[in-house]
């Protein structure tokens, strides 16, 4: 490893900055000697040491091109239940990571910063990918920049599927196959067949996606601008439908179903868990950071019921509206650093790629691109002798983005939305006389009232 490729000479000093001062979040000010100091979320915790330390290296080659700036992380995660109250509450970082359904409220409160100055003057700035700004930009403003975006597929564990005798290497496609699947692993291997999650805006956020995929939607936008629920039909009640009869004819689904994402991954990790949805480029490198055998990790398309859809969305970067010009300045230099450099400049990827396969982390996750094709194949390209990830085994995922139609999550009050689904979702998995029309006409007149006063 060449002094270029690391520069990581003070990489103790940063390592003692960060772990130091994890905890902090505010916006600071400058401190006497004129450096600006600031708080940004993305840290990883101190579990995922290999993404830690990576972090940490990042941290001290940024001050060290930068000497005016320095840069406290923290791994205070996103969570729907507590953000909103911190960030209001003045205890949230310079730097917020988001994800894309967040930004319209953020905009609207007045809670995150116009950085268009600042962006404007970045290099990358130009060819982001036009899908993952028009949720960041109103008019001439800009109010962050992607860090990923991500689409729902179909996660499995390749070992259980030839424990059940199914074929690694042709997985379901449709919700009738992964239904049939579930119960062929479940008879044969005694594991949860398909896992399933409905806590902490989960239950939601899946039955979104679900519905998606038999070509429904959450809400819809009449001729006077106005959103309503759009739910309350076949498309979601069919997501439902399938939803109670594995979970309680083909007793396939295990009797964990009230968990949030993290209690899912546990189980998967462990191998007790056949199937289940999530943004598998995200995923795989928890799976790996928590033990899990990269070789049995597979990936494939959303399954489908005739929408020919899949959801789609990002983790973005936003700037606190509490941050002085210096803290945007700073802050703005920070995502360029991190987030857009390794996935637009060659000669940076590939050496974050050495790094990182130095350090056991993956390298060559397929996801989808911040910039154009051709920039993301040539970021490929660059990396390719230092992949280490099993390429191949996402494969049908892989194939799945240029065939399916990406949808966006709900545009007005997601998260809001999303918690009130949760009861819904909860219901139907752990009832099974679950009245499911009086539960849809439920949530339909409480997703209602939260759009009414979201657009009040």
């Amino acid at each position: 490893m060449s002094t270029h490729k690391r520069r990581v000479v003070g990489i103790a000093a940063a390592v003692a900055v960060v772990a130091g001062l994890a905890g902090c979040a505010a916006p600071a000010d400058e401190e006497d000697d004129g450096v600006v100091v600031i708080s940004v979320m993305g840290m990883p915790a101190a579990t995922n040491t290999a993404a830690l330390e990576l972090f940490q290296q990042q941290v001290a080659e940024f001050e060290e091109a930068n000497p005016d700036i320095r840069v406290v992380g923290s791994d205070m995660p996103w969570d729907a239940k507590t953000f909103a109250a911190r960030l209001a509450g003045g205890s949230a970082p310079t730097l917020l990571r988001v994800p894309l359904t967040e930004p319209p409220s953020l905009i609207e409160r007045g809670q995150v910063a116009d950085i268009a100055a600042e962006a404007s003057e970045l290099e990358s700035f130009d060819e982001l990918n036009p899908r993952i700004m028009e949720f960041l930009e109103r008019d001439d403003a800009v109010y962050g920049l992607p860090e990923k975006s991500y689409a729902f597929g179909l996660v499995y564990n390749r070992a259980l599927f030839e424990e059940a005798g199914l074929d690694p290497d042709a997985p379901p496609t449709t919700w009738e196959e992964v239904r049939e699947a579930a119960k062929q692993i479940s008879d044969a291997t005694g594991k949860t067949g398909f896992g399933e999650i409905s806590t902490n805006n989960s239950g939601g956020w899946h039955l979104t996606g679900y519905t998606y995929t038999n070509g429904g939607t959450m809400i819809e936008q009449g001729s006077d601008g106005t959103w309503t629920a759009s739910f309350n039909d076949e498309p979601t009640r069919d997501v439902l439908e399938w939803w109670k009869q594995t979970r309680f004819e083909d007793d396939s689904m295990g009797d964990n179903v009230l968990g949030k994402q993290e209690d899912l991954l546990a189980e998967f990790t462990a191998g007790n868990v056949g199937m289940w949805v999530s943004a598998p480029p995200d995923l795989y490198p928890l799976y790996v950071a928590a033990g899990g055998d990269p070789e049995i990790y597979g990936a494939a398309a959303m399954p489908q019921g005739g929408g020919e859809a899949t959801l789609a969305g990002a983790t973005v970067l936003m700037v606190n509206a509490k941050a002085s010009a210096a803290e945007r300045d700073a802050a703005v230099k920070w995502m360029e650093f991190r987030a857009l450099r390794p996935n637009y400049d060659p000669e940076v990827a590939a050496a974050y790629a050495e790094v990182s396969a130095e350090d056991g982390l993956p390298v060559g996750v397929p996801a989808l691109p911040l910039f154009d094709e051709a920039r993301y194949a040539e970021i490929q390209e660059a990396i390719a002798e230092f992949v280490n990830v099993p390429v191949e085994n996402f494969d049908p995922y892989v194939a799945s983005l240029d065939t399916l139609a990406y949808v966006a999550e709900p545009v007005v009050a997601s998260q809001e939305i999303y918690a009130a689904l949760d009861p819904l979702v909860q219901a139907v998995l752990t009832d099974p006389n679950a009245d499911i029309d009086r539960l849809l006409d439920d949530a339909e007149a409480r997703v209602n009232t939260i759009l009414e006063q979201a657009q009040g």
